[in-house]
């Protein structure tokens, strides 16, 4: 890997960790933030569900861009966008106003994944290593989001946590912006089709997986404090610490993936194992109590996080490099948009039924994916076909 590899890679990890930092402060703030404007769980969710949604959403249209007008600015504007989304919902006065800050927070942020991850591709040969390294560093951020503001809020409250978090993004911004890009021209003008069928496929189980991340994600930071603490203050910071414990064990998840698909594993397979396993973990938290919770919990965040790296690198075999930014708008649209309903979901199930009982709905929903994923393995499972990017073919420089 030489200079120009390394400074697209190390900036967009940075700013893969710091855009799940800012998405997950929410979750991690959750009980500070429904105590001052004494809202219940489903108008959380619904919150969660507006600014995931667009999180989602909008990365179809950044997709788009990033085809015609290349990524560096764009990777700047979502962390400038999301740091002064975050210094308004510091300040603002109503959960209304608080919404609606978190909404553009959600539109700034979706930029990310269709720009960050088409760069990496262009500049990059893609590989299990290079992706998991990626998703290593945006899980080091979904891990660190909960004792990070977890911590802050139980210092200072939730307005300056949201308040200080948005200063690294600035200062990454200016980074971003130094950043190389390809050739756009060359870009548009490579050779290659869509493989339809293999990549409707991976978008419908994209569906179902994103609603688990978004209802896990949301909720598990005050599950933790609710089952360990009776204190309001001293049970977010648990409940932070404990979830940022939790998730860590994602990025054993996406170096395993990484080195398996390597290895020479079929991603295919790689990202069933991943969805399958994560049913009997989901549905033994709801039912288990006391030190175990914690144990099952880094179950579901080890599979769960074992699809990310695979999935990332499917997007780059099912589609050409003129529509790289597009096939990664797609993907991303359908995990963090369509699956934002996850947040709703389990809110309704919580208020209904207890919030244990999300887990084990959560593992309803992934019923459907994983027979997707099968469908997936078993008609690209027996042939591996090496990705052919700008970065390989002559003439398409940085």
């Amino acid at each position: 890997m030489n200079g120009t590899q390394r400074q697209v890679l190390l900036t967009t990890c940075l700013t893969h960790g710091l855009i799940h930092v800012y998405e997950l402060s929410v979750p991690a703030l959750l009980i500070l933030i429904q105590s001052e404007f004494g809202a219940g769980d489903f108008s959380m969710g619904r919150v969660v569900a507006l600014y995931g949604a667009l999180f989602g959403i909008g990365a179809l249209p950044a997709g788009y861009l990033v085809d015609r007008f290349g990524a560096r600015v764009l990777l700047t504007g979502c962390l400038w966008g999301a740091s002064l989304a975050l210094i308004g919902m510091a300040i603002s006065p109503s959960l209304f106003w608080f919404a609606m800050c978190a909404a553009v927070m959600g539109a700034s942020l979706s930029t990310y994944h269709p720009a960050g991850t088409a760069l990496i591709t262009h500049a990059i040969p893609p590989s299990g290593r290079v992706f998991a390294l990626h998703g290593m560093a945006g899980n080091t951020g979904v891990a660190a989001a909960s004792v990070i503001a977890g911590s802050l809020g139980a210092l200072f409250g939730w307005r300056w946590a949201l308040g200080l978090l948005a200063v690294p993004g600035f200062v990454v911004g200016l980074r971003a912006l130094s950043l190389p890009q390809p050739s756009t021209h060359d870009t548009r003008s490579s050779n290659g089709a869509v493989r339809w069928l293999p990549l409707v496929l991976l978008l419908a189980s994209a569906i179902c997986m994103g609603m688990v991340y978004r209802g896990l994600t949301t909720f598990l930071p005050k599950f933790f404090a609710t089952s360990y603490s009776d204190d309001l203050t001293s049970g977010a910071a648990l409940g932070g610490a404990l979830t940022t414990a939790t998730l860590i064990v994602g990025l054993i998840g996406m170096y395993t993936a990484g080195r398996i698909a390597d290895a020479g594993v079929s991603p295919a397979w790689v990202f069933l194992a991943g969805g399958a396993f994560q049913i009997p973990f989901l549905l033994s938290i709801g039912y288990a109590g006391g030190k175990v919770l914690v144990p099952l919990a880094m179950g579901v965040a080890f599979f769960h996080f074992l699809t990310q790296p695979v999935g990332n690198q499917m997007v780059a075999e099912f589609t050409p490099p003129r529509l790289r930014g597009l096939g990664y708008g797609l993907y991303f649209f359908m995990t963090f948009g369509a699956g934002a309903a996850g947040a709703v979901f389990a809110g309704w199930v919580s208020e209904r039924v207890g919030l244990a009982r999300t887990f084990p709905a959560l593992a309803g929903v992934l019923v459907p994916a994983v027979v997707a994923m099968i469908l997936l393995a078993l008609l690209t499972g027996r042939k591996r076909e090496r990705v052919v990017t700008p970065a390989d073919e002559p003439g398409i420089t940085l």
